[in-house]
Formats: structure tokens, C-alpha cells, sequence
């Protein structure tokens, strides 16, 4: 190999390897706000019952695991991270209205009860 050869060698090697460490980031900066939402998600599905509900309750689990890895993967794989932390915000967000459904059928199951006990029927 010529001087020139190998000089475009290392140039084309330097900069494939700055390229991956680039793309193992994504490219992206830290997902700080989009992980910070996806938590504060998970906490409205935590208080407004999905622990209590069945089906909210897989659906909160999976947010957590999802949300967890998200933050294990910031600065390493932003792009990822972002990612689970979208996929967190989404599964927290139906866990939350799965506990609201569910709530929304008690009462409604409550207040046929009632209405039932009142007219006699």
C-alpha cells in the first residue's frame, strides 16, 4: 500500500467508527423530557387506580419495565431510549383509561342497583 492508500484507509476507518459511536446515540440528544413525561404518565395511571384493575395493571407493568430500560439506555442509545419512553408513555396512558373504565362501570353498575332497589324492580 501506497502512503496515500493507507492514509485514505484510516481516514475511511476513523471516521467509520465515529459514525457508529454517532449511531449507537442515535444522533439524538438525551430524551430527558419525553422520559420525565413517560413517568409522570406512569404515576396518573398509579393514582388513578390501574394497580387495582387487571388488565391496567399489565399495562402499567409493561409502562414501568419500559420506562426503566428507557433510562438505562440514555446516553448509551438515545434513540432507543426515546423510543421505550414513547412505548412507556403509550401503555401508561391505556392503563390509566382501562382504571377509568373500569371505575366509570362500577358506577354505572352501582347506580342501576340503586335505581333498581328504588322503583322495586
Amino acid at each position: 500500500m501506497t502512503p496515500k492508500t493507507t492514509t485514505t484507509w484510516l481516514v475511511a476507518l476513523t471516521v467509520a467508527a465515529l459514525d457508529a459511536g454517532c449511531a449507537s446515540n442515535g444522533g439524538l440528544p438525551p430524551p430527558n423530557e419525553e422520559w420525565a413525561a413517560a413517568q409522570a404518565d406512569v404515576g396518573r395511571a398509579q393514582a388513578g387506580g390501574a394497580p387495582d384493575v387487571p388488565d391496567a395493571r399489565l399495562h402499567l407493568q409493561l409502562a414501568q419495565e419500559d420506562l426503566q430500560k428507557a433510562r438505562l439506555l440514555i446516553g448509551q442509545d438515545n434513540a432507543r431510549s426515546t423510543t421505550l419512553s414513547a412505548l412507556a408513555r403509550t401503555e401508561a396512558q391505556l392503563a390509566f383509561s382501562l382504571a377509568k373504565q373500569a371505575a366509570a362501570q362500577d358506577q354505572a353498575r352501582k347506580s342501576q342497583d340503586d335505581l333498581r332497589a328504588s322503583t322495586g324492580k
